[in-house]
């Protein structure tokens, strides 16, 4: 099936062309099916002049209706800015965009190229190069993404110019965005324009038309209906290996250059009418039409022939948009702190589509998932108390190519929820640093690379085998993937061979430890200094029954379960003149088994009897604790915060010798494994699930000050990535015709 019979899901649109006010635009959008728009002015006013508060409800509007965003259209350089004004205009529109799309979830932003104002041509092109090459290393380190698009300014009709502009910018930070219609006005000819800059293209505005009776006029049509070429164009795009949005600008009821709404027209309904037909346009030549002359009016002759992209490598403005985006969850943080987790996962499937994953869903889990026995204690509580605790964290769900059955897809499981803290989001030209870098935006970023350069090098991959990818909610926080991870996998959304990005040195990881938290809570009474004794010293207690529970519960005692101890927090309080009467003690117990979850948690009982009768006979003749003494076992309770969870145990050996086959080492079976959301795989009959990732959660500091991670390392593992999918590729591909050691199962692999 040709990749351009599937265009009508990629169509979305600038939305203040449809209606000024967002209700509107959103409604449009709605109405037309999209998931996406593109942001140029709301009400009336231009994206980058909205304040700080007015975006926040902007993106909660936007997000309420399951809309993305896939541009933010600014001013800078445009029809109204000479390349003789002041630069700092510019650049403050640039500051101002990156933080508005940290919030929308996007990081792209269309530009132009100053129009001349009575400069000579090489002076002009001088200072068009320079303003926009200061544009670019701003934009490279705010993770932006400058969109420069053929209407106004130096390098807009001219395939020669933009390709200059592109070469002696030099930055990853500038890409082109083609627009079918505006060689209407100025006189050149659309396909003759894009042919060269097909490489080069990340967005695509539509429109159409025919010349006016005067010079740099156009009357604007349906898309189809004018001399714009839209289906040629189109087809050129497709048939080049463009998946990214088309984003429709019809200029039928809306003139921006003019600053005018044409009165008298409903422009919403113009708008629908546009967006179907571009919807439905067949690719090619309209009958009876003769292609127009390919070397007239784009600044240089066409080649014959232009190269189609290379597979992509990392994205690293991506990864530093990603870094600057909060999206450390409310169990890490507490309420209030700023939280955009739905921001990034739109920034990240946006980026997935241009790559040509699809989102299946992108939907926070339902409270009856959640509130389960087997969820952690903190999770059940946030969810009780706060609707809009699990509404602010939903999950995203991708996938490459068409549906297909469980043994013949691939899923890559990553979380864009981060632990609290970190430094400054940075990048060197080789390291990242940030949180997220390494656990596990770093690698989310990676392995679309990996994914799309599978794709590029294997065409089965997308094809006959399918990928998901769950970028999911709730890995962080002591969550442990209930809100997240697990409901994905338990409606089905699982492959044969299922991997969890996560760092493990570029060593496969086939298990994964499940984890039980006890907390020890002291509920006595508080006394004054001038009478200690008088009241329970919690201090003294739940300090006493730590070191004995250490002692008790971590090798070498013969009585300690088979499990890694964590010490994980005691608090009773700061106050200096009072003695603490309450106060509580957290211990994390990490365990490859059930059944030994379950033994620890027999253990973690005996042993704090134990130690409370030790307390008591220990401190019952002191007179300042003997209070505490006597009533040490009548005022402390265990609970547990988190028990019952499973364990990712042996995998089977047909998935070890998949991974042998596509070159990824195993890591030793002596080296300790970790908890992370693989666990909830361990009942998946059939599959072979393991934990792969670049760096390392303590040399990389990923939970500690310091988080950081190699370009290189990124790299190495989309190399990985793309190993894997193509030697799960070739077997799958091959099993239909000759038999194998795994039988073909026969379960779809689920889609939303």
């Amino acid at each position: 099936m040709p990749p351009y019979d599937s265009l009508a899901a990629r169509v979305t649109g600038i939305g203040d062309e449809a209606a000024p006010d967002l209700a509107g635009q959103i409604g449009t959008a709605l109405q037309l099916g999209w998931t996406a728009l593109e942001l140029r002015t709301v009400d009336g006013t231009a994206l980058a002049d909205l304040g700080t508060g007015a975006v926040h409800t902007l993106a909660d509007r936007l997000h309420a209706a399951g809309l993305g965003v896939v541009c933010l259209d600014s001013r800078i350089a445009n029809w109204a800015r000479p390349v003789t004004g002041d630069p700092a205009a510019d650049l403050t529109e640039l500051e101002r965009l990156a933080a508005h799309g940290r919030v929308l979830g996007c990081r792209s932003v269309r530009v132009m190229s100053w129009p001349n104002d009575g400069l000579t041509e090489d002076a002009w092109a001088r200072e068009v190069i320079t303003r926009m090459r200061h544009l670019a290393r701003r934009a490279e380190d705010l993770g932006l993404e400058l969109l420069h698009e053929n209407c106004a300014g130096w390098a807009a009709a001219s395939a020669t110019r933009a390709l200059r502009l592109l070469d002696e910018v030099d930055s990853p930070a500038l890409r082109l965005l083609f627009d079918t219609g505006n060689g209407i006005a100025h006189g050149y000819d659309a396909v003759s324009l894009l042919t060269p800059l097909l490489p080069h293209v990340a967005h695509v505005h539509v429109k159409d038309g025919v010349p006016g009776p005067g010079p740099g006029e156009a009357a604007y049509t349906l898309p189809g209906d004018g001399t714009a070429r839209v289906a040629d164009c189109l087809r050129l795009l497709e048939d080049h290996g463009y998946r990214g949005a088309y984003s429709l600008e019809p200029h039928l009821a809306v003139l921006p250059h003019e600053g005018l709404r044409r009165q008298g027209v409903d422009a919403r309904d113009l708008f629908v009418r546009a967006a179907r037909r571009l919807a439905d346009l067949p690719l090619g030549p309209r009958p009876g039409t003769a292609p127009a002359d390919a070397s007239r009016s784009h600044g240089g002759t066409a080649p014959a022939a232009v190269p189609r992209p290379r597979p992509p490598a990392v994205d690293t403005g991506l990864l530093l948009h990603l870094l600057h985006t909060p999206t450390a969850g409310p169990l890490e943080t507490g309420p209030g702190a700023p939280h955009a987790l739905r921001a990034a996962q739109h920034a990240y499937a946006t980026a997935a589509a241009r790559l040509g994953l699809r989102t299946l869903s992108h939907r926070p889990a339902h409270p009856g998932e959640v509130l389960r026995e087997d969820t952690p204690v903190r999770v059940r509580e946030a969810v009780t108390a706060d609707p809009e605790f699990l509404t602010a964290q939903p999950s995203l769900l991708l996938r490459l190519g068409p549906e297909r059955p469980r043994d013949r897809t691939v899923m890559f499981n990553v979380h864009l929820d981060t632990v609290a803290g970190g430094p400054a989001p940075a990048f060197d030209g080789s390291r990242f640093t940030g949180r997220g870098a390494v656990d596990a935006k770093g690698p989310a970023v990676a392995l679309l690379a990996g994914i799309a350069r599978a794709a590029a090098d294997h065409p089965a991959v997308g094809r006959d085998i399918s990928v998901l990818v769950q970028a999911v909610a709730g890995e962080e926080g002591g969550a442990l993937g209930t809100f997240g991870t697990r409901p994905l996998t338990e409606a089905g959304h699982i492959g044969r061979v299922n991997v969890f990005c996560e760092p493990t040195g570029l060593h496969h990881l086939p298990r994964a430890t499940a984890a039980s938290t006890a907390r020890i809570t002291v509920d006595g009474d508080d006394a004054v200094d001038d009478r200690p004794g008088a009241g329970h010293n919690a201090t003294l207690l739940l300090g006493f029954l730590a070191q004995h529970l250490a002692t008790a519960l971590a090798p070498p005692s013969p009585h300690a379960p088979p499990v890694t101890l964590c010490l994980a927090g005691l608090h009773t309080g700061t106050l200096h003149n009072k003695v603490h009467g309450t106060g509580a003690l957290s211990l994390n117990l990490a365990h490859t088994r059930a059944q030994d979850g379950a033994a620890a948690e027999r253990a973690v009982a005996r042993a704090l009897d134990e130690g409370l009768r030790e307390f008591t006979a220990r401190y019952r003749d002191v007179p300042l604790f003997a209070r505490t003494a006597a009533d040490a076992a009548r005022i402390t309770r265990l609970d547990w915060d988190k028990r019952g969870m499973p364990a990712l145990g042996a995998q089977p050996a047909w998935g070890d010798a998949l991974m042998e086959r596509a070159g990824i080492p195993r890591r030793p079976a002596d080296a300790p494994a970790f908890t992370c959301d693989a666990i909830w795989l361990h009942a998946a009959a059939g599959t072979y699930t393991t934990v792969l990732g670049p760096g390392s959660l303590d040399t990389h500091h990923a939970h500690a000050e310091g988080e950081f991670v190699e370009l290189a390392e990124l790299e190495a593992f989309a190399s990985q990535v793309a190993a894997l999918l193509a030697a799960f590729a070739s077997e799958a591909t091959t099993a239909t015709t000759a038999p194998g050691p795994t039988p073909i199962r026969t379960e779809k692999a689920g889609t939303a």
